[in-house]
């Protein structure tokens, strides 16, 4: 098991703790259906990445191979297990991780990736674990210059995974300022900043660990208090289904490329500045940014009976998600196909549910259905397990739909 899914039972385990702590004090940074799609969006981070083979891995290994008459000419002997090793592992990159983070923001085709990280308008340990689902495989780029010191992959991977446990920790609202610290590394109260989409906030304190590249290459900004973070992105997602979030820009910017009559933006714009739209679409097809003067989070309102649906059948999918990482190795290429891709149609109409969508209703009583089917395929060992769960999620949502009302979608002003 990878670090990062050893991680996941103390990353909740802290994130519940915040959560209970809000609802005792009364914060009011937990939104059930903003920390449910926070939460789904790492799922499907975690479950797409068991599909496929790492292009990092594709890539790097062999090259590292090709370069070891050089390593040996240097002398580079890298171990694993030497702390100082790996200090400097980390810190190389993190490095690299800052160029990447800032390219990421700085160029439309890589934004398409990194937006979800962004998307929710809360900021609270459950935003952490907010992540892509990574399908464009665009980061092995920016991490090739660690060739150029002999590290090994799997150091490499290991600093990786050391770099993004510790971001988790900075993703709450309730730690201050930290003083001295805040020169060095990256605290909660600068990359609260980082989160912001106020205009003076925005593309600042991309590093990982250290918030030296930042100040050193002119992206430094401190929290201001006078100038109180806005979360979000500037064109809102406004859903909490998961697939979608990850599809937002790649989708927008296909439709820009197809309905452009330049030949030049249909090729181009997918590396050009990030927001970036053909002044033609822009002109026929215009998408409205954020009014931050009366900003308003996307709260859709629901009936108390859907929502709590909803949070039981995310516990579900979390469970199976966490059984889906532990017993991995023994499922076939098929089974485990299967799974991912009946777990991400779920997850979508969870958030679509969250959302109060029209059409939610026919799409759950279509996968209830649709499981129901699915059981003679089933190992006869889940069968009874199965079938409860069918049955009790059956009944309630047959319960639901006799008394469910028309749904409003409204807002929380800040």
């Amino acid at each position: 098991m990878d670090l990062l899914t050893f991680s996941i039972p103390f990353f909740l385990t802290a994130m519940l703790m915040e959560f209970a702590l809000d609802r005792w004090k009364g914060w009011g940074l937990y939104r059930l259906n903003d920390t449910i799609g926070n939460l789904s969006t790492g799922i499907l981070n975690r479950i797409i990445g068991l599909t496929y083979k790492s292009l990092f891995l594709v890539i790097y290994i062999p090259l590292f191979t090709l370069l070891q008459p050089y390593y040996q000419w240097v002398g580079f002997n890298w171990s694993i297990d030497n702390v100082w090793h790996l200090a400097l592992a980390v810190l190389a990159y993190d490095f690299c991780y800052y160029w990447k983070h800032r390219i990421c923001h700085e160029v439309n085709i890589f934004w398409a990736e990194h937006l979800v990280h962004h998307q929710s308008e809360d900021y609270n340990l459950s935003t952490a674990l907010r992540q892509s689902s990574g399908g464009l495989q665009l980061d092995w780029i920016f991490y090739l210059p660690l060739l150029l010191i002999g590290l090994p992959a799997e150091i490499v991977i290991v600093a990786g995974a050391i770099d993004l446990i510790y971001q988790f920790w900075v993703h709450t609202q309730k730690i201050p300022k930290i003083r001295w610290l805040e020169w060095f590394v990256i605290t909660p109260s600068n990359h609260r900043v980082h989160h912001a989409q106020n205009a003076v906030y925005v593309d600042k304190n991309y590093g990982g660990i250290l918030i030296l590249w930042d100040r050193l290459f002119g992206t430094y900004q401190q929290e201001l208090e006078t100038e109180p973070c806005l979360y979000g992105v500037r064109k809102p997602l406004n859903t909490f289904d998961p697939l979608a979030a990850n599809l937002q820009h790649l989708k927008r910017m296909a439709i820009d490329a197809w309905h452009t009559k330049s030949w030049w933006d249909k090729c181009t714009l997918w590396l050009r500045p990030t927001g970036y739209r053909p002044a033609d679409v822009e002109k026929s097809m215009p998408v409205a940014s954020t009014d931050l003067t009366n900003f308003k989070r996307f709260n859709p309102e629901i009936s108390p009976g859907l929502r709590n649906y909803a949070f039981a059948q995310h516990l579900c999918y979390t469970a199976t998600t966490l059984s889906l990482l532990w017993f991995t190795s023994v499922l076939s290429f098929w089974q485990l196909m299967g799974s991912v891709i009946a777990l991400i149609i779920c997850l979508a109409i969870n958030g679509r549910i969250l959302d109060g969508h029209p059409i939610s209703g026919r799409l759950e009583t279509l996968r209830l259905a649709a499981l129901i089917c699915a059981i003679p395929l089933l190992n006869n060992t889940y069968v009874p397990l199965f079938i409860s769960y069918l049955l009790a999620s059956s009944l309630v949502w047959w319960w639901l739909a006799t008394r469910r009302k028309e749904d409003r979608v409204t807002f929380v002003s800040d």
